[in-house]
């Protein structure tokens, strides 16, 4: 075991010691990356994972009109053609497609997993099911809490009395 898994060939158990609570966002952020790079599926979430389009598609569009929802599973891809080469390109997007939607639920569910459940109860609803969502929302939220706390420690120090202290670092030991 390292890094908080372990790897059993294709299968991985999850060891979740470092959930994210309202007090270890700093750490956990970099735990989770570390996971998600890990089951391969961090690029869901930063985006940088290419969609695979259907083969009817135009290769130069990026409109996400042509694209189902990958959670979508009433969408049922069917071929067009018999041609062999088409059922060969046909067949690799499919496992393209798998792969995508696969990915898609992993990266979510990985998330889900590692949130303290009075944390995971903020992200319930249906557009958290997009983990880049469901990440930036997270990102947002910790993030401004840990200025605001900054801040607030920022004024603390500026308006204590050092008067009877001869230095900072004695103040903060007394």
């Amino acid at each position: 075991m390292s890094n908080g898994y372990m790897d059993y060939g294709s299968c991985v158990v999850l060891y979740l010691g470092r959930m994210l609570t309202e007090h270890n966002y700093r750490t956990w952020v970099v735990e989770a990356k570390d996971l998600l790079k890990h089951l391969n599926v961090w690029r869901r979430v930063d985006s940088s994972e290419i969609i695979p389009l259907p083969l009817d598609a135009p290769a130069t569009s990026g409109s996400s009109s042509t694209v189902p929802d990958p959670l979508d599973s009433e969408y049922d891809f069917k071929p067009e053609s018999q041609d062999s080469a088409y059922l060969n390109r046909f067949d690799n997007f499919l496992r393209d497609w798998r792969t995508y939607k696969n990915n898609y639920e992993k990266a979510n569910g990985t998330i889900c997993s590692l949130l303290e459940p009075s944390i995971r109860s903020l992200y319930i609803a249906e557009k958290y099911d997009d983990p880049k969502v469901l990440w930036n929302a997270i990102k947002t939220y910790f993030e401004k809490a840990i200025k605001f706390d900054a801040r607030y420690q920022m004024v603390k120090l500026a308006a204590c009395k050092l008067e009877s202290y001869s230095s900072v670092t004695e103040w903060i030991t007394a």
